[in-house]
C-alpha cells in the first residue's frame, strides 16, 4: 500500500538564494573539498572570527547586506559542512554531499 500526497504548488513569488549567496556556498565547497572535520571546523572559526563577519545578532536582522548575503551564506555553508563531517571520519567530497546532490537534482 502506498500513500500519495499531492505536492504543494511552488510559490512563484518565493525568493531563492541570490547570486552572491550561491557563489559564496560554491566557494566554500571548493575550499572544503578533501578537508576533514577538524580542518573544516578551523576554517569556519577563522571566517567567523574575521573582523568583517557579522555577529549572530547582526545576522538575524540583516535584510539588505552590502555583499548580497555572501558572507552569511559562507558561514552557514561552513557550519553545515562541519556538522556533516562530525557524523563520519572521512573527508568532505562535493560529489557525495547529499545536500549538493539534492540541489543538483532540483535544477
Amino acid at each position: 500500500m502506498t500513500y500519495e500526497q499531492p505536492l504543494p504548488e511552488p510559490d512563484p513569488e518565493a525568493e531563492g538564494p541570490t547570486e552572491a549567496e550561491r557563489a559564496g556556498r560554491e566557494a566554500v565547497r571548493r575550499q572544503a573539498q578533501g578537508m576533514g572535520h577538524h580542518e573544516a571546523a578551523q576554517a569556519f572559526r577563522r571566517l567567523a572570527a574575521a573582523p568583517d563577519s557579522p555577529s549572530e545578532d547582526e545576522a538575524e536582522g540583516q535584510e539588505d547586506q552590502a555583499d548580497g548575503g555572501r558572507r552569511l551564506a559562507e558561514l552557514a555553508e561552513w557550519e553545515r559542512i562541519v556538522d556533516q563531517l562530525s557524523l563520519h571520519a572521512g573527508t568532505y567530497d562535493i560529489d557525495t554531499d547529499p545536500y549538493v546532490q539534492g540541489e543538483r537534482a532540483a535544477h
